[in-house]
């Protein structure tokens, strides 16, 4: 051909037409040879190369369906063709019927419209039917409708350059419409994200790391493929809340280097979803896995940042204020640490649940008031912080077994000890984790070591030193510090 043209494009078809011409084809006789050229020159499929052949769109051939049929409101849709032209792929099989129908709107026999893979997947009444009809092709044109809807007119070889100006964006932008993943497949990966969110607090978190992986893996293998924009959109939404959750969950195995890969995964798959949503899934997990790093400024600006994506009531500010808060307790920053509990206060619901879609970031009540007496308890203000773990000591027991995170009980009692301790009440103190000590601690997340470990280096201070039940209790906490290794 005398110009590049993309095969199967409009201008390929164009200038097919042109050669096919100066060979001498009649004008009634070069759709067929169109049609032959795009199946075995291009690949492209039995209906839509008869299709393209007749220059019509996908719309334009459904209305001259209708028009066959003899009822303009037949129902046949640009859609169901385009679905038609799928199968067996995927798609929808075409009866022999609307076969039938086609094949008069594209002025050829129904036979041509199948290929061997197409012949393969019939069912054995219609091969049948195949086979016993003869091969001679049925040259029908079909009835014009008047005022068919983007009515095709014969291509002139004169104005050739115009009329390629903008050919084939109709076919390009029907490769949108092709898609390798379907509404199941994503109602099954957001089902799997929701079941393991919920399962988090009752299982090991080797098991829900390793099976959020698959999660990951699966929907990194489909956006290599093709799909419409918003079902692409749906799996980038898909990979950044299962990044974020394995990293979090890393952080709680101690694996922090991890952790941050996979947030810096997760973060991008949002910069490309652009939801706000999912940068505060984002935000949330980073601000956690960077304080239990030993990062606390860094994750008091990455809770402040992941605030300013607005999403209504769907994800509650109450983690991110209460990160925020606890990122800046990590260097004593008494006025931001206390401006963040005051701003926490204000929004506070007692009843607010972790429920939903967001239960993995939503946390429970026992859990946000536990980070405020944390927070608290850090800038020197013991007795507020023992309210605040007074009162999660009260939720928490009040949760369903089911819904309980285990880890806690551990760190409400260690840190109720803390705050007994800054209250010169060593008795109660020991109190608070004698009864864990006594039961054993057994396998805990990285952050229950890490508080163990901080209580019994408080103990050792200039304070208790010379009090032997101080040292005694130092000891017990440094080997339960020992054996609580996840």
């Amino acid at each position: 051909m005398s110009r590049q043209a993309k095969p199967g494009s409009k201008p390929y078809r164009a200038q097919l037409r042109e050669r096919l011409t100066a060979l001498g084809f009649p004008e009634e006789a070069i759709p067929a040879q169109v049609a032959k050229n795009l199946v075995v020159e291009c690949g492209i499929p039995p209906r839509t190369a008869w299709r393209l052949a007749s220059e019509l769109s996908l719309d334009v051939a459904a209305h001259q369906y209708n028009a066959v049929t003899g009822d303009p409101r037949a129902g046949m849709r640009g859609t169901r063709i385009w679905e038609y032209e799928q199968w067996p792929e995927r798609g929808v099989r075409p009866t022999v019927a609307a076969l039938r129908v086609l094949a008069r709107v594209y002025g050829t026999s129904w036979k041509c419209l199948l290929g061997l893979r197409d012949l393969e997947q019939l069912p054995a009444k219609d091969l049948a039917e195949y086979h016993a009809e003869p091969d001679t092709p049925v040259a029908v044109a079909a009835p014009e409708p008047e005022a068919a809807p983007s009515a095709r007119t014969p291509v002139r070889a004169e104005g050739r350059a115009e009329e390629e100006i903008g050919a084939g964006a109709l076919d390009d932008a029907i490769l949108l419409t092709k898609t390798n993943v379907d509404d199941v497949q994503l109602d099954d990966l957001w089902a799997d994200l929701d079941f393991l969110g919920g399962a988090y607090t009752r299982t090991a978190p080797d098991s829900i790391l390793g099976q959020l992986a698959v999660i990951a893996d699966r929907t990194a293998a489909l956006l290599k493929g093709r799909q419409r924009p918003k079902q692409t959109q749906d799996l980038l939404l898909v990979g950044a809340k299962s990044s974020a959750m394995m990293a979090w969950i890393a952080g709680d195995l101690g694996r922090y280097r991890r952790s941050r890969e996979l947030n810096s995964a997760a973060w991008l798959y949002t910069q490309y979803a652009d939801d706000r949503l999912a940068r505060r899934w984002v935000r949330t997990s980073q601000a956690r896995v960077a304080f239990w790093a030993g990062n606390g400024i860094e994750s008091a600006k990455l809770a402040a940042d992941g605030l300013s994506y607005h999403v209504g009531g769907r994800l509650t500010d109450a983690p991110l204020i209460l990160a925020e808060a606890r990122g800046w307790s990590s260097v004593r920053a008494e006025g931001q640490v206390l401006d963040a509990i005051a701003r926490w206060t204000a929004i506070e619901d007692p009843g607010l649940g972790a429920g939903g879609e967001d239960s993995f970031f939503n946390i429970t009540k026992d859990r946000r008031h536990y980070m405020a007496g944390n927070s608290l308890l850090s800038v020197g203000q013991a007795s507020a912080a023992l309210r605040e773990f007074t009162t999660a000591r009260e939720a928490f027991e009040q949760l369903s077994l089911e819904n309980r995170w285990e880890a806690m009980d551990p760190m409400i009692r260690i840190d109720t000890g803390r705050a007994h301790l800054r209250l010169d009440d060593l008795e109660g103190a020991a109190a608070q984790v004698g009864p864990l000590l006594d039961a054993g601690v057994g396998k805990q997340p990285d952050m229950v070591r890490a508080m163990l470990k901080l209580m019994a280096t408080e103990l050792s201070g200039p304070r208790w030193r010379s009090v032997r039940t101080a040292r005694n209790l130092s000891e017990a906490l440094l080997d339960a510090h020992a054996s609580a290794r996840p």
